[in-house]
Order: structure tokens, then sequence, then C-alpha cells
């Protein structure tokens, strides 16, 4: 199951894991508006199935209202590449606007299904 980050920060707050609040924007103006909600600076985020969006271009923080919109509007319809989605890439239909975080340590997560022996496998990594 493929499930964006904005998918997964609801099921984490669904059972009391404490995320940031976020919206999800599919237009500039949308984007504008949210950053206008949840207070500045915000991150516009690309919601793609795909590691790496940040060096790709797929994570700009916004310091103004203006700012968040315009991020949105280059991501948005555009195709992200990383080492993750090959050469042709992956396009951006929506974007995560989120409060920017002071980030003291970041862990990386992932749960996947292992066919070989028939049962999950838990991955976890700082890098």
């Amino acid at each position: 199951m493929d499930i964006h980050e904005y998918q997964a920060k609801e099921l984490f707050a669904r059972y009391g894991i404490p995320v940031l609040p976020g919206i999800v924007a599919t237009t500039d103006h949308e984007a504008e508006s949210a950053a206008d909600e949840l207070g500045l600076p915000v991150v516009v985020k690309a919601q793609v199935h795909a590691g790496g969006r940040g060096k790709a271009g797929g994570v700009k923080i916004a310091h103004t209202a203006e700012e968040a919109r315009l991020h949105a509007n280059n991501m948005l319809g555009s195709t992200i590449v990383t080492h993750q989605t090959g050469p042709s890439g992956v396009p951006v239909e929506k974007v995560l606007i989120t409060p920017a975080a002071d980030i003291q340590h970041e862990y990386y997560l992932s749960i996947v299904l292992d066919g070989d022996i028939g049962a999950p496998v838990v991955i976890a990594t700082r890098e």
C-alpha cells in the first residue's frame, strides 16, 4: 500500500501519535490560504510516492503566504524525478502545507511485506 505523507499523518493522528497540522492543496490559491491559516513560516511539500523529494525541488520553505503560493504553483503539474522514480518521474497533483519545525532528530520508518518469507519487515534509519 502506498500512501502519501498527508495520509500517514491522518492515520497517526487518529491513533494519538502527535503530528504537526497540515492542509492539502490542489491549487496555488489553496496553498496560499493554507499558509495564512496555519501561520508562517510553512513548508510546501509535493505529495508523491518517492523519497528524495527535497533534493528534487519538492520541499520548499515559505516565509510568506505569497511565497507558499509561488512554490505550490511551481510544483503542481510538474514532474518530480528522484532516484526512486526513474527518469520519467512522477506528477505532482497535491501539495501539503505544514508549519515549519525546528527538527532536532529525523528518522525514517518503513514497513514492507517480504514475499519470500510472507511477513512484514520493519526498516528504521536515521538516514
